[in-house]
């Protein structure tokens, strides 16, 4: 009898192992998988595109891609290549290799604050066409560095509402009064240099400054709010161009945002459900 007790103690806890390797076995298959994300770099263009009460295009991919992805926004206001390569690169290489986040993608949005009128009301900023397009290159060869399986996509600044512009300039109460601090006309070189250095370094580029020029100047004109920054309805588009870009250019990426990291409800509801006194 005591052997035959023995016997079944045995199998009790063979049963137990055997329940826990099946249990380690379903985690394992269930469907998990890392967490993608995208890292976000720009000025304050980017910076405001994290705001919902104007449906930037960075909460709307934040909120369509909230079960597959994390957005990593370094966007900083007022930042021209010069100032980001010096002050805000070694700081995002020290993330990334500290292992921070593994970005799947990099959208490297840059030039507004570059293309500022020499002789306007932000000369600080400004930084020689030439200068931006030799920053642009090495940020982008930076991060290839830090991350070499990452994907980049560099965009061009966008255009510049120079009515609005002029208005904001008569309407400053300083002594800088009356002076523009850019224009749509001087953006451009800037934009086709982006271009030239998203050719340079071997990767995509969206061209957001052809393809709003392309419109008349009151269509492109109400997409923005102070003739630099975006609405809602320039938001959209924006959106709407960055989706379409990274499908053409990055579909595995592209697959990654389509893939929610854990699986939807039904599964369990299939697979795992409530059954009466032996559900815990």
């Amino acid at each position: 009898m005591a052997s035959f007790r023995g016997l079944l103690a045995y199998f009790a806890v063979a049963a137990c192992v055997l329940s826990a390797l099946e249990t380690v076995s379903a985690a394992s298959d269930s469907g998990f998988k890392n967490r993608t994300a995208v890292l976000l770099a720009g000025d304050s263009i980017m910076e405001q595109a994290t705001e919902p009460s104007v449906d930037g295009f960075i909460s709307l991919l934040a909120g369509r891609y909230s079960r597959s992805a994390d957005m990593i926004v370094r966007a900083l206001s007022g930042y021209n290549t010069r100032w980001y390569l010096k002050y805000a690169m070694p700081g995002i290489e020290e993330e990334i290799t500290r292992g921070d986040y593994n970005p799947a993608l990099i959208t490297l949005w840059l030039g507004a604050n570059d293309a500022v009128l020499v002789n306007g009301s932000n000369t600080e900023m400004h930084v020689p066409v030439a200068n931006y397009k030799e920053n642009l290159i090495k940020i982008v060869e930076r991060f290839k560095e830090v991350a070499p399986d990452s994907k980049i996509l560099i965009v061009t600044p966008n255009h510049v509402g120079d009515a609005a512009r002029k208005k904001a300039a008569a309407e400053r109460t300083d002594s800088k009064k009356g002076l523009l601090d850019r224009s749509n006309a001087v953006v451009k070189p800037y934009a086709q240099a982006c271009v030239e250095a998203a050719k340079k370094t071997g990767v995509p580029v969206l061209d957001l400054y052809s393809h709003f020029n392309a419109m008349t100047v009151a269509a492109r004109d109400k997409l923005l709010v102070d003739g630099v920054h975006f609405n809602a309805a320039g938001h959209l588009v924006v959106d709407e161009k960055l989706r379409a870009t990274i499908l053409k250019e990055f579909p595995e990426v592209n697959d990654l945002l389509d893939t929610y990291q854990f699986p939807i409800v039904s599964r369990w509801m299939k697979d795992d459900p409530y059954v009466p006194e032996t559900t815990n």
